[in-house]
């Protein structure tokens, strides 16, 4: 039987950049529930963010958040994963350098996402499309503490920079593509899969126990330590290689349409 659900959010319950909670979602959390499955939203938004969408059910889901630096349930810190300093100064002065012609970066808190640009696109897009909560300042090194996650983005060149900073990072960092504009930065083995396996541990669930479902290549992790692990139709191919089965696009709710099966089996999974 099933007693753990966890699933990415943009390009897989969603899609990419929107914040419209899936109305027909609340029920089945409430469903789950009923049936002792847990149910985890684990995504690279900030933690703010992924509660302001979950709303209408907040203290029915574990919020992993930041691609599982912060994870959270009813108000409860679980985990909190900084960065470390020196790490962080090197890489926020590598990104200053690349920040042109539509490339920018955002640095994530537990509390606040910061920002250095003078660009209002970048701060509406980040307020209006994802919700986060944004301060913009002058230098984050200097006037922010506690940060979790550096994330850069660009709107369709952000491919031609990812090689060479993972190339350059990834001996110190965590670098994980998350979505076809973004790269995330977080402390060195910080990843969803982590924070799933530590959840799993704290509740004594198994593998064999875990449907997770995912998108991008920040999902790989997870869906290694889930029996049932899915790939949205509209995923990486890396991560299709990665999941044992495919579910339909966020569009067409492939991740809801899975989970209503998983409910009419009683908690149980038999592929149709």
């Amino acid at each position: 039987m099933i007693k753990l659900v966890a699933t990415d959010i943009d390009g897989t319950l969603i899609p990419e950049g929107t914040h419209e909670f899936p109305t027909e979602l609340t029920r089945q959390i409430e469903e789950l529930k009923k049936l002792g499955i847990l149910f985890v939203a684990a995504s690279g938004r900030q933690y703010k963010s992924m509660k302001k969408l979950f709303s209408p059910t907040t203290h029915n889901v574990v919020f992993v958040s930041g691609n599982g630096s912060y994870v959270k349930c009813r108000d409860r810190e679980i985990l909190e994963c900084v960065m470390d300093r020196t790490y962080l100064s090197s890489l926020i002065q590598r990104l200053r350098e690349l920040e042109c012609d539509g490339y920018y970066f955002v640095a994530e808190s537990k509390s606040m996402a910061y920002i250095e640009t003078d660009c209002e696109d970048f701060y509406q897009m980040l307020v209006e499309n994802y919700h986060y909560e944004v301060t913009k300042v002058k230098d984050i090194l200097e006037e922010c503490n506690g940060i979790l996650k550096i994330s850069f983005y660009h709107k369709d060149k952000i491919e031609a920079v990812s090689q060479n900073l993972q190339e350059e990072w990834s001996d110190k960092i965590n670098v994980l593509r998350s979505g076809k504009q973004w790269i995330d930065f977080m402390p060195y083995g910080v990843d969803k899969g982590n924070a799933i396996k530590m959840i799993q541990e704290i509740l004594g669930v198994t593998r064999e126990e875990t449907m997770a479902f995912g998108d991008n290549a920040n999902d790989v992790a997870m869906l290694q330590n889930a029996k049932y692990s899915f790939a949205v139709e509209t995923a990486a191919e890396t991560v299709k290689d990665a999941a044992k089965y495919q579910t339909f696009s966020p569009k067409e709710k492939g991740v809801l349409s899975t989970i209503q099966q998983v409910i009419e089996q009683g908690g149980n999974f038999n592929v149709r």
